[in-house]
Parts: C-alpha cells; sequence; structure tokens
C-alpha cells in the first residue's frame, strides 16, 4: 500500500503528521468535561453474531481529556456508548483511555464488565499508568466472557512501548457450549514517523514476539490496538514496517488485518494507512471467519465524527470460538511456489495446522496428475519436515501437507521447479549478513554465501569487501557445491564448534557498519553479487539479514527474526537445518 509519507512533500507531510499525531503521545492532567450542546443518541446498527466471538479494537482519542481530544466530553461519550451498545460486539480492546469516570460509564453499559490499566486488579498496572494519562483497557460482555487475570506486560521495554507497556487480559469464553481460555493483549505502540519513533516500535515488536513466543507456544492469543505504523511497509519513508518479526512468521502469527492493508484501506479518519491492528497466534487464527475483518464506518451515523468522536475507527473480527473451532485445518507455507529447488538437496517443508494431530506429506513433479509419499505421518504441532529434493527434474513440482486423520489439505500455490546438479550454471549469491555481531566481539561478524545454482562454483581467489576495502580473499582451490553454503566469520574464535563450512576472514576483520554498508563479492574485478544495507537491517545485536526467501537469488533481504525463530544461521539455512 503507498502511504501519504511516501507521496507528499517531506517538508510539508512532516508537519502535518506531527501535529496529527500529537495527540497519541504527551500524557496531560484532565481537564473539566464541557457541555457544549445537550448530546443526542445515535442508533448505530449491531455488528455481533450470537454464535460467533465478535472482536474489536478502536482508539478514542483521549477519552474524557478535552484539553486534548474532542473538546466536549459529554459529546464525545454519548457517541462512544452508542457505539458499544448499537456494535454489539463481545470484547473490545480500547485505548487511549484518560478518565476514569467515563471509563465506568462505559463499564456501566447494560452487559458489559471491563478492565483498565491502573485497576487496582491490574499487576503492576498503576505502576506504569496515572489516572490523568492515556490508558488502554478491556471491554467485555459478562454473557460471553468472565475475568481470569489482568497484568501489565513487558515493563522492561517501557519507554519502546512509549511509556504504556501492553495490558495482557485472560479471560474464559463461553460460546456454543463450551468454554475457552482466550488471551488477549491491547497495546498502544509509539506514535511519529521519525525513525527513532520507527526503532522503538521495531523494539517493542521484537520484544513482544519473545514474550510471546516462550509464553503462548499453543493457545489463543490476540494481540490488538493502536499500533502507530503498519504491516506492508512503515508510515516512516525509506523504511520496512517493523513488525516485519511477526508478518515473516507466518506459521506461528497472522495480521487479518493485513487484508485491510492491502486493499488500501485506512483506520484512521486523516490518513490512507491502516495502524490499528489485530494479530492473531495461529491457534486463534484458525478460528478467524475469513473475509470478517472489518473497519466499522460509524462515522456514517454520527455527525463530524473526527472531531466529535475521535480520529481512529473500530475494526472488528469474528472467530468460530466454542463448538465451531474444532474444524482441522492445514496450510503449506514452504515451498508455495516459484522456488527453485536442486535435486538431493535437503529443504525444510513447512505449514501451519490447527485442531489437527499428525500430517502426511506428498509431493508430484507433474503439477498434480500423481503423488508420491514423503512420509505418511508426522507430528502436526512440528510445522516443519526436512525433505530431501528427489532425483528428477520439473518445473511443476508441487507439495501437499493433509491430515492424517481427515480430509483437511492444501497444496503449494504454485509450482516449484526441481533442477539437476548438471541442469545450470553455477550462481553464488550473497544469502546472509550479521553485521551487528552479539556481544562486543567483531569476530563474530559474517557473510554467507550460497550456489542455487545447478554446477560446483571454483570461488577460489574471488574476494569479499566491505565498502572500505578488502576484507577477505577465498584460498586457491576453494569450490563450492551447487546448494551449498560459505560463510566466512570475522575471525576465527567465533565459528560455531562443528560448523565444517565456515572460514575466518583471512584480513582478520570483516569491519560490517552497523549505520550501514556494503558486502561485495567479486571474482578478480568483476562483481558477482552485492548489497547495500541500511542501519534498520543492522539495528539488533546478533540479528542478522537474510534474503527472503532463504537461499534464493532473488530474495529481498529481512530481518531473520521475520522468517525464522532464531536471531542468525551462519552456514545453515534460516531455520537452523544444515545446507
Amino acid at each position: 500500500m503507498r502511504s501519504i509519507r511516501h507521496t507528499l512533500g517531506a517538508l510539508a507531510l512532516g508537519s502535518l503528521f506531527t501535529l496529527a499525531a500529537a495527540g497519541c503521545e504527551s500524557p496531560a492532567a484532565v481537564s473539566p468535561r464541557g457541555f457544549h450542546g445537550a448530546p443526542s443518541a445515535t442508533v448505530i446498527p449491531s455488528q455481533g453474531s450470537a454464535s460467533a466471538l465478535d472482536v474489536g479494537n478502536w482508539n478514542l482519542e483521549w477519552f474524557g481529556d478535552a484539553s486534548n481530544g474532542p473538546t466536549n466530553d459529554a459529546l464525545q461519550l454519548t457517541n462512544v456508548k452508542d457505539v458499544i451498545t448499537g456494535a454489539d460486539i463481545d470484547v473490545w480492546g480500547l485505548e487511549e483511555v484518560v478518565s476514569g469516570s467515563e471509563w465506568s460509564t462505559l463499564k456501566s453499559i447494560p452487559g458489559y464488565a471491563g478492565v483498565l490499566a491502573n485497576d487496582a486488579n491490574v499487576t503492576n498496572g498503576s505502576a506504569y499508568y496515572t489516572a490523568s494519562e492515556q490508558k488502554v483497557g478491556v471491554l467485555y460482555k459478562t454473557s460471553v466472557a468472565s475475568l481470569v487475570s489482568a497484568k501489565v506486560i513487558l515493563t522492561a521495554n517501557d519507554n519502546d512501548f512509549a511509556g504504556r507497556p501492553p495490558l495482557e487480559v485472560k479471560l474464559n469464553v463461553t460460546l456454543n457450549g463450551t468454554t475457552e481460555p482466550l488471551v488477549i493483549i491491547v497495546l498502544h505502540m509509539k506514535a511519529f514517523n521519525d525513525v527513532a519513533s520507527w526503532q522503538r516500535r521495531q523494539n517493542a515488536a521484537v520484544a513482544l514476539k519473545s514474550y510471546l513466543d516462550s509464553t503462548y507456544p499453543t493457545q489463543k492469543v490476540m494481540v490488538v490496538g493502536d499500533w502507530n505504523d503498519d504491516v506492508d511497509t512503515s508510515i516512516t519513508s525509506g523504511q520496512p514496517t517493523p513488525f516485519a518479526n511477526f508478518v515473516g512468521d507466518a506459521a506461528r502469527y497472522r495480521y487479518p488485518t493485513k487484508a485491510l492493508t492491502d486493499a488500501g484501506i485506512a483506520s484512521t479518519v486523516s490518513y490512507p494507512d491502516f495502524i490499528d491492528h489485530q494479530l492473531d497466534t495461529n491457534e486463534m487464527y484458525a478460528t478467524y471467519v475469513p473475509g470478517s475483518a472489518k473497519v466499522y464506518r460509524v462515522d456514517s451515523y454520527i455527525a463530524s465524527y473526527g472531531t466529535t468522536t475521535t480520529d481512529h475507527y473500530p475494526v472488528l473480527s469474528r472467530y468460530t470460538f466454542g463448538g465451531g473451532g474444532t474444524t482441522p485445518s492445514v496450510t503449506v507455507t514452504s515451498p508455495n511456489g516459484g522456488e527453485s529447488w536442486v535435486v538431493g538437496s535437503s529443504h525444510a517443508i513447512t505449514w501451519t495446522s490447527a485442531n489437527v494431530a499428525n500430517v502426511k506429506l506428498d509431493y508430484t513433479l507433474n503439477g498434480g496428475t500423481s503423488w508420491t509419499a514423503i512420509t505418511a505421518s508426522t507430528p502436526a504441532a512440528a510445522g516443519t519436515y526436512t525433505w530431501t529434493v528427489p532425483a528428477t527434474a520439473s518445473t511443476s513440482a508441487l507439495v501437499r501437507v493433509t491430515d492424517a486423520a481427515s480430509s483437511a489439505t492444501d497444496a503449494s500455490n504454485t509450482a516449484f521447479s526441481v533442477t539437476t546438479s548438471g541442469g545450470g550454471a553455477a550462481q553464488v549469491v550473497i544469502n546472509e549478513i550479521l553485521a551487528n555481531e552479539p556481544g562486543s566481539s567483531t569476530t563474530g561478524e559474517f557473510v554467507e554465501l550460497v550456489n542455487v545454482g545447478g554446477t560446483s562454483a571454483s570461488i577460489g581467489g574471488w574476494t569479499i569487501s566491505d565498502g572500505t576495502a578488502v576484507r577477505h580473499t577465498f584460498a586457491a582451490g576453494t569450490t563450492l557445491a551447487a546448494g551449498k553454503a560459505i560463510v566466512v566469520y570475522g575471525g576465527s574464535a567465533a565459528i560455531p564448534a562443528g560448523l565444517t563450512n565456515a572460514v575466518a576472514a583471512s584480513t582478520g576483520d570483516l569491519n560490517l557498519a552497523n549505520g550501514g554498508d556494503q558486502v561485495i563479492l567479486k571474482n578478480g574485478a568483476t562483481v558477482v553479487n552485492s548489497f547495500t544495507y541500511t542501519s534498520s537491517l543492522a539495528g539488533t545485536d546478533g540479528v542478522s539479514m537474510n534474503r527472503n526467501p532463504d537461499a534464493t537469488a532473488t530474495g529481498t533481504f529481512v530481518l531473520h527474526t521475520t522468517i525464522s525463530t532464531l536471531s542468525s544461521s551462519g552456514g545453515k539455512r534460516a531455520n537452523g537445518t544444515a545446507f
């Protein structure tokens, strides 16, 4: 999606965006509520379903603070009540709630209860949220959900979250005769489109993913709120989305709202980007009702909505909880079309699944006319299986993953290629770069090369340079077989034990700059492959940049954490398996 930040003049735009976003940052004392005219109720059409779980998130723009948000607090309160009452949503994640008394009014809407970040029953809440600042909260129907616990999390990353660490609320949800646990996390990310704010959002995303990976590996979890950035490309000019680590881990996480980004739909009144997202773990996403994510344009029912109510629209989605959430499903994530794999090489087949114990794997080399078994059963929860590519060339290969106990199945979206060892010229590419070494020893920097071609490459005498000088020259007689990798470390002390396809830089250092640099592979005076990276790909200690898809000539470089649970994988595939 094209961001307005990419199409307007930088100076004028920066001023506009700073003014618009100012309401999302600095807390201020609550002003007395203004009564600038008698509010009148508005009928908002229902969006709820009796047999599904309906979830919404909504930034209420300084709710109850007339000095910063809408100036008529009474009218803002009435409009917000009308939306919540009329929309009939089961669980709301709300942001920018300032007034405790007006929050109490929302909780008194018949059939609802709620938790605000600084409530006494919220662990860590009052230590990080005061009465006069923006707070996040959860509002829920008591007929559908009951509160188990609430706490403020990731407090060590308070600054990255702009002083608003996320609120985690555990609920028991009862629908269709079944009670299931749900974890809902409400966040309000750092605002503004400057690079420093972008970096804080990225830092927060890294901390959040690490927390979810380790705390809730198999649970139904939703993270909702104002992410203050988009998931295709950042609102910060020239930067990738700061949430690439989630976008790239489709096996574990999905943004149902990404479809709205892709469709060019806005979630705020004034700007075209979609910044109010919902994120699901794969267990939660398995119950998502396809196509249900939507922006609810309540401005169609509320006059002067952007100035009287809030500058954000409600975002809604629906899930088949209870009896509707047990349907088995599987989705192939790799190979998913366009890859070129060499016969005899090893590759990871990956997939996501829900309500499946074991899966069987098959492949075809003729577009699906006939299938050959890879394995009759392997645990579905693993999500990966290392496969040795068969010794027959094909341009119409597919892989299929099927629930071993039902008919749920999925295959590669489009064909991938299988090439023989003599089926193409050698092609050596830079596949992974670790410029920001773990710790403080620059010996940990590395550059990984992969031969994605069909024949062995003789790379003796080839050089690796940074933007300043030659840093490594490969020894005479060095060869790189088709489908294999070799990695050059800054120093021999950093080479992991047992890694046989690694060498130390011949000059004793790679000298890669964290603020941006070049990596150039040359055969004599001929540039074989090169990549110029920015600080966004070298901003975190120990996190490399890697081609996506891994080991491909056309893959673009992304942070390693967006395509793998590993921070880096020098000399190995992105998933940690051997080449």
